[in-house]
């Protein structure tokens, strides 16, 4: 029985650590596309050298990313709250 609670645990902790890194893996990933880069071999649609050419739609994309799994994990935690 108590094999199970740690496996169940376990689990659990490592799914909001998934959620967790993807937020901030996203959210810093969304800055990194808007950084200006001498050696890009394109301009951005903003009309400068990004390390993304696809500067502010990727951007966006990685922001709502983001937003959305920070949304999950506050979500999940109030359940795992609720439920106590």
């Amino acid at each position: 029985m108590k094999v199970r609670k740690i496996a169940k645990f376990s689990i659990k902790l490592l799914i909001l650590l998934i959620l967790f890194a993807g937020a901030i893996g996203s959210a810093i990933s969304a800055v990194l596309t808007l950084i200006p880069d001498t050696e890009a071999s394109k301009e951005c649609m903003l009309g400068y050298y990004a390390h993304c050419s696809f500067a502010p739609i990727s951007t966006i994309i990685l922001i709502f990313i983001a937003v959305l799994f920070s949304y999950i994990l506050i979500r999940t935690k109030l359940l795992k709250l609720s439920t106590k």
